[in-house]
């Protein structure tokens, strides 16, 4: 009885067994599962779905595995997947298959596509509606990619490689916790993130939310041709998956430019927002401080045609900063050139090339500089000389000490191609103003340029001593609108050799 009692058992467990496996192998097979994830896809997102192969395995644990999956917006084949994996393993059950749902799915090549936004115009879309229960427990993925595919296919679509990705609870319906590790293509640097992404919306899975913290590392600013220095930065994103706003803080402790200067520290809080429709990062808002000069800035970082093709187009507004501070990025000298409070109000372009920053940076703008000073002796003493001779004073007795005398400048900057075109420009020491019209060559050192010398003293006071008495009837020829003497002047030669004359056809 009890050996029949056994056998029993034996058979049940057996009949048992094989209901199981065959169960089991209903749901488990590769049309199944495939059917199963192209309608979920289609019902709550969507979207199209295609799997190239699937696999099932029984040893050494039951398990599926498949390569070649592609998600896409329906009636845009034009338009790479949306989601693609290349290869994926994931551990399954019975149970997991009856309840659509399993503990971790494992896949390799993981790309991610975001549209331009009018590639969803004319599709039926919406919101997710009810949330779903869990589908996957834990997604993880190596080697993939994150790509904005811009509106304009002649340009290079932005692409972040991703190293690793983790998601968490990913459903439909639901905010999925994630962890990413990826490099941010221009400029370079490393990206660690985490936060939340979803719920996805149906029919519009770009436009679904995107939030959470970031670090970036060591991004190399060389990566934009014409610029140096190592960036790090930390801050918030928040948005869609097509447009995300950025608010950080960014340090650079030794940026640079491509003009022969030396690098100097940089502090910046900044807004920005990367879109998805031309790959352009807009920076709406950065505060930034350069070595003891601040400044703000917006503009953008644009994605042109051509591989690699970044353009920087920015307006800059410093209402009190140091000159020495931005001639130092100029110039590469212990001591500044020339001290003083400068303001700035400019905008200016970066185009894409690998020529010098010198021949590509466009400029456009007005400046003004005060209370200035060169620390050069030998040219502050030729302000001084000017200063007092303009004035009249002569005299050692009357006239003021070099430490003194202060200069005033400002004017209007047009830079292209390598050529300065100043106008308006105003030179100011006390008892004389020089107005220049003019251009300058930054690699040359080529000057141009015409104006006037305004002074207090007429002629003969300019030049005292005894030859001032044979110059006093030369006087009127000099004195115009109430000034002393106005003298019309050229400047011509290079910023080491300048040569200083008088248009004498303007006098007579």
């Amino acid at each position: 009885m009890k050996q029949r009692w056994i056998k029993w058992a034996l058979a049940a467990g057996a009949g048992t067994l094989v209901v199981l496996l065959g169960l089991f192998f209903w749901y488990a097979r590769p049309s199944k599962i495939t059917q199963m994830v192209r309608d979920g896809a289609a019902e709550r997102l969507d979207l199209d779905v295609t799997i190239d192969h699937v696999e099932v395995h029984l040893l050494p644990r039951p398990a599926v595995s498949g390569r070649g999956v592609a998600l896409r917006l329906p009636g845009r084949p034009d338009l790479p997947p949306f989601v693609a994996i290349d290869e994926f393993r994931v551990n399954i059950g019975l149970l997991s298959l009856v309840r659509k749902r399993v503990d971790t799915v494992y896949a390799k090549g993981l790309h991610i596509a975001v549209p331009p936004s009018e590639a969803r115009d004319g599709l039926p879309g919406g919101r997710s509606g009810e949330p779903s229960e869990v589908v996957i427990n834990h997604f993880v993925t190596e080697d993939g990619s994150l790509q904005f595919v811009p509106s304009d296919p002649a340009k290079q679509p932005l692409t972040f490689a991703i190293h690793d990705l983790d998601v968490w609870n990913v459903g439909v319906g639901l905010a999925m916790p994630f962890e990413a590790t990826l490099t941010n293509p221009v400029p370079e640097g490393l990206v660690r993130a985490e936060g939340e992404v979803g719920p996805f919306v149906k029919g519009e899975v770009p436009h679904s939310a995107v939030s959470g913290e970031y670090t970036f590392e060591d991004a190399n600013l060389a990566t934009i041709n014409g610029i140096g220095g190592t960036l790090q930065s930390t801050g918030t994103f928040s948005g869609t998956i097509q447009r995300i706003a950025v608010t950080g803080q960014a340090h650079v402790p030794d940026f640079s430019l491509d003009l022969g200067g030396r690098p100097l520290p940089l502090e910046a809080d900044f807004d920005a927002v990367v879109t998805g429709t031309n790959g352009t990062t807009v920076l709406e808002r950065v505060d930034a401080v350069l070595h003891e000069t601040p400044m703000v800035v917006t503009g953008a970082v644009i994605n042109q045609p051509g591989p690699g093709n970044r353009a920087l187009e920015f307006d800059v507004t410093i209402d009190d900063g140091r000159i020495e501070d931005i001639l130092a990025l100029v110039i590469d000298s212990e001591q500044p050139v020339m001290t003083g409070r400068l303001a700035v109000d400019a905008h200016m372009k970066l185009p894409p090339g690998d020529t010098p920053v010198r021949d590509r940076l466009e400029v456009d703008g007005r400046f003004g500089l005060n209370e200035s000073r060169f620390t050069d002796s030998g040219v502050q003493s030729k302000m001084v000389t000017l200063s007092r001779r303009s004035s009249g004073r002569n005299g050692d007795d009357e006239a003021p000490p070099a430490e003194s005398v202060l200069t005033d400048l400002s004017g209007r900057v047009r830079l292209a191609d390598g050529v300065a075109r100043l106008t308006t420009i105003r030179f100011q020491v006390p008892g004389a103003l020089v107005a220049l019209d003019g251009t300058y060559g930054l690699q040359s050192g080529a000057l141009d340029f015409e104006g006037e010398l305004r002074m207090q003293a007429s002629v003969s006071e300019a030049i005292g001593g005894f030859k001032s008495f044979f110059l006093r009837p030369f006087n009127p020829l000099f004195r115009k609108e109430g000034a002393g003497a106005v003298v019309p002047i050229r400047i011509e030669g290079t910023r080491n050799e300048p040569k200083f004359g008088v248009r004498w056809g303007e006098v007579f």
